[in-house]
């Protein structure tokens, strides 16, 4: 995983940074209603350079976000003021030095199968959310190393997720 400024680091508008949050789905989505969720994402986030990863479980989202900073903050700032999210969460947001999701506008996870099975999830997840990965920063990072080293990747890339 590419090192840079944490998110006490001032950044530059022009740093590319990864920010990843969680939230609590505040309705019950369909699977129509996520694939046209999905599919606006995925316009508008190749319109703004944004790349990423959605993953849901439980009625609750983790989402990574990577593009220039000044950008994926309001990207995110929006996506908080969606009357759609709740309890709405930045687990960490960073400068790095290259996408791990460069190729995709946005990768999304709704296999349940696969979400448990991801490094860093193994054996957490019994019971649990998303929400919970509040303050274990180590989880979060095994979880996009397992996605940055192509494993999960693959999956999703190939819609098998």
């Amino acid at each position: 995983m590419s090192q840079g400024k944490m998110s006490s680091d001032v950044l530059d508008s022009s740093d590319l940074v990864q920010l990843v949050y969680v939230s609590a789905a505040t309705v019950a989505f369909s699977d129509d209603q996520l694939d046209h969720l999905l599919e606006v994402a995925r316009h508008n986030n190749a319109a703004l350079d944004v790349t990423g990863v959605l993953l849901l479980r439980e009625g609750t989202f983790f989402q990574v976000l990577e593009g220039y900073s000044d950008v994926v903050q309001d990207l995110y700032d929006k996506i908080a003021l969606d009357q759609r999210h709740g309890k709405v969460l930045v687990l960490t947001k960073r400068s790095i030095e290259e996408r791990n999701f460069g190729d995709w506008s946005m990768g999304f996870v709704r296999d349940q199968r696969v979400i448990n099975e991801l490094p860093g999830f193994v054996d957490f997840f019994s019971g649990r959310t998303f929400l919970d990965l509040a303050g274990d920063s180590r989880r979060v990072e095994q979880t996009l190393d397992g996605f940055r080293r192509g494993r999960w990747r693959r999956q999703v890339a190939d819609g098998i997720c």
